[in-house]
């Protein structure tokens, strides 16, 4: 008997049919709360929170059941509208919210909207379960624990519902000259050591963002499993990233050349094997001509700092904030019109705009809690200084910025277009003096360098000539060390 003759044969068709009726019925439900979820978290995310509390907007957690249906699709296909219509609610709603307006969302569907309304009526708070392993433990791991989680975290044994993950693949444990938007592996560690971090349960097996969500699709793990991953970050937290080297081309041109230097002379003065002085002499030239270079190439680099990147505290994204997102460069570093230095934000400015954006697109919860941490623990951030001249050079932002009009990206490069930001320029002596010598000084109508008024000359046509920042003292040597 063929498999569908069985199946007919084993199921009755009263509860064929029910099965049946039951699946059509749930499908468009199942459908409808997903899609919903999708579009609550792209378009209402932003303002307001399910069971949170009130952010720009009210926690909607039980919003269906205190408002109709039809009232919520019109609130929220053109809110505006229904204020105006004099509606005691919604006008109630705008004067509570500081007449906050929040944007018509007339682009969406009828199911679209009810796709939402019906997510935020099915959402339910994550219920806390009563495990039997504390995967939380943070000090007091057997060695043998710390091994195995370490096991688990490279992937080299499986788990215990099957397959085996390498997590090293996207949570980094050496430095890397790319942003990798995933937390390194001592990121997470020291997220985990915090006590108001990360939560490794939830983390795992409840992830909150539709970032982990898609990333951790198809790992199931064990409370057990859990608790050995719990003791590898904390053996490994409060340690640093391994550094990633890089094979030192120069170290082995200097020792190679030399080495044979060596040989060349030691054949010449003693054993003889080679007949020909000739090849003695090219090896010594050229030898000495690669020494020479690499000692110029290096005391000419010394202290320079050209193309340094460092790793910062939190993975912050120049490209997508000045770039993406047109923040203007004097929003976060606000003195530089009137102060020598140009200020690194608190975490105060950051949280002028990451109150309302919670969630990063590329690396989801993880960096931008990194802040809320900070102020709530009123630790400071400690971000990484790119840029820094020696202590006997004088530079004074406000100077260049606010009197001399220079643009940040004429010193910094096209930090717009940078993940990592990184020293675009040497900052060497011999560039600032360059540009001093060709950098033209705009003296007409500005008043700080209305006393040079008497530098301007014309030409035989008429054509005023132009004044560079070396014309009114610009090379001299007390300018800068004074």
């Amino acid at each position: 008997m063929n498999l569908k003759a069985k199946f007919y044969r084993n199921i009755s068709m009263p509860r064929f049919i029910i099965v049946l009726i039951t699946a059509l019925t749930l499908f468009p439900l199942l459908t409808f709360s997903q899609e919903g979820k999708q579009l609550f978290e792209k378009h209402c995310t932003v303002c307001h929170t399910l069971g949170q509390g009130k952010l720009v907007g009210p926690d909607l957690a039980g919003v269906t059941e205190r408002r109709e249906r039809s009232w919520l699709n019109s609130f929220i296909r053109n809110s505006q509208e229904v204020i105006q219509s004099g509606d005691p609610i919604a006008v109630q709603l705008y004067q509570e919210y500081n007449k906050s307006i929040m944007p018509s969302f007339t682009q969406l569907s009828e199911n679209e909207i009810n796709g939402i309304i019906d997510y935020i009526g099915q959402w339910e708070p994550v219920v806390v379960e009563v495990l039997d392993v504390d995967v939380n433990k943070r000090t007091g791991f057997k060695h043998e624990e710390y091994l195995r989680g370490e096991r688990l975290f490279y992937g080299l044994i499986p788990l215990q519902a099957g397959g085996s993950f390498n997590c090293s693949g996207c949570h980094n444990t050496v430095t890397s000259d790319s942003l990798n938007w995933n937390p390194s592996a001592i990121d997470l560690a020291n997220s985990f050591i915090d006590t108001s971090g990360m939560n490794i349960y939830q983390s795992l097996m409840q992830p909150v963002s539709a970032k982990m969500e898609a990333a951790h699709q198809g790992m199931k793990f064990s409370e057990e499993e859990i608790h050995y991953y719990a003791a590898y970050l904390s053996h490994i937290g409060g340690s640093e990233l391994k550094e990633h080297k890089i094979f030192p081309v120069k170290l082995m041109l200097f020792l190679g050349f030399g080495f044979l230097m060596a040989i060349a002379i030691i054949d010449l003065l003693f054993t003889r094997r080679i007949k020909y002085k000739i090849v003695h002499i090219a090896i010594l030239l050229i030898g000495i001509s690669v020494h020479s270079g690499l000692a110029y190439v290096e005391a000419r680099d010394l202290s320079r700092t050209e193309g340094y990147a460092p790793d910062q505290p939190i993975k912050f994204s120049h490209k997508i904030h000045a770039g993406d997102n047109k923040t203007d460069c004097r929003y976060c570093h606000h003195t530089v019109d009137f102060s020598k230095v140009a200020n690194i934000p608190s975490a105060n400015v950051c949280m002028n705009c990451h109150n309302v954006v919670r969630t990063g697109t590329n690396s989801g919860n993880f960096e931008i809690n990194k802040i809320y941490r900070a102020v709530n623990s009123g630790t400071p951030i400690e971000w990484v200084r790119v840029h820094n001249l020696p202590d006997h050079a004088y530079f004074n932002h406000a100077q260049h910025v606010n009197a001399g009009k220079v643009e940040c990206n004429t010193c910094h490069g096209k930090v717009e277009e940078m993940h990592i930001l990184r020293q675009e320029k040497d900052l060497s002596m011999g560039w600032c003096v360059n540009c001093h010598r060709d950098t033209e000084v705009n003296i007409l109508g500005n008043k700080y360098y209305s006393r040079f008024q008497g530098l301007i000359k014309t030409d035989a046509n008429g054509e005023v000539l132009p004044v560079t920042v070396e014309d009114i003292g610009g090379t001299d040597c007390m300018r800068c060390h004074y």
